[in-house]
């Protein structure tokens, strides 16, 4: 069996989402550099918001995107407008990879479902394995050993990959109310790979909380 490249995603894309490529959304929210063998692999559920370029669109430009959307770009919500990269989500994004100890700009981030909505009652478990096909040709081109996921309810990227390769789950207290941190081991062709969930981070800030960054590293060597 042929290995699938980089060059392949647009056609694997194409083919698992018609029909949805007419919707707005987005594929990646790092470069497009980051398709290629990497340490981690990094989602949250789907693009909030409404209005963007269609999956069309982005289909177009996924192997030539240069930015990455938690450092680059300027976001705006209901509590305001902010400076690229400045927004609540972004940093927390960035502080949570930089502890880890990887540059944020190497890790090729995404979310479970490409499809964009003002919140997760706007997409399905059936939009989430439309998608699918999609990941498991990234994640055969980066072959992480950690796939990090924001959001670890039942319906949330840790809790979908978790549906499909199963394994005994550790947890671990967030220090926020009664949330957890999560993880399994799942068995994937390259080898063991560690997947986290951690509470759904426009809610949760793990910054400066030195606990979550040390469950990380030790649970992933355990």
């Amino acid at each position: 069996m042929r290995l699938v490249t980089k060059h392949d995603i647009p056609e694997i894309a194409a083919g698992a989402l018609k029909g949805q490529l007419g919707n707005s959304g987005t594929f990646l929210y790092s470069s497009h550099e980051t398709i290629r063998p990497g340490e981690v692999y990094f989602l949250g559920l789907n693009p909030g918001g409404c209005g963007g370029p269609s999956l069309r669109e982005r289909l177009d430009k996924i192997l030539t995107q240069d930015e990455n959307a938690y450092l680059d770009e300027a976001w705006e919500n209901e509590a305001g407008s902010y400076e690229p990269g400045q927004a609540p989500l972004q940093k927390r994004v960035a502080w949570l990879l930089g502890n880890i100890g990887i540059d944020p700009r190497e890790v090729l981030s995404s979310n479970l479902i490409f499809m964009q909505s003002r919140d997760a009652n706007g997409v399905s478990i059936e939009h989430a394995n439309k998608c699918w096909p999609v990941h498991e040709a990234l994640l055969s081109i980066v072959r992480p050993r950690l796939i990090l996921t924001f959001g670890n309810s039942s319906f949330s990227p840790y809790g979908y990959i978790h549906s499909l390769y199963g394994g005994s789950q550790r947890c671990a207290p967030a220090e926020h109310g009664n949330w957890s941190l999560k993880g399994f081991n799942a068995h994937l062709p390259w080898g063991e790979v560690f997947v986290v969930g951690i509470p759904h981070l426009s809610r949760y800030s793990p910054v400066g909380k030195q606990h979550v960054i040390d469950w990380i590293r030790n649970e992933g060597r355990a």
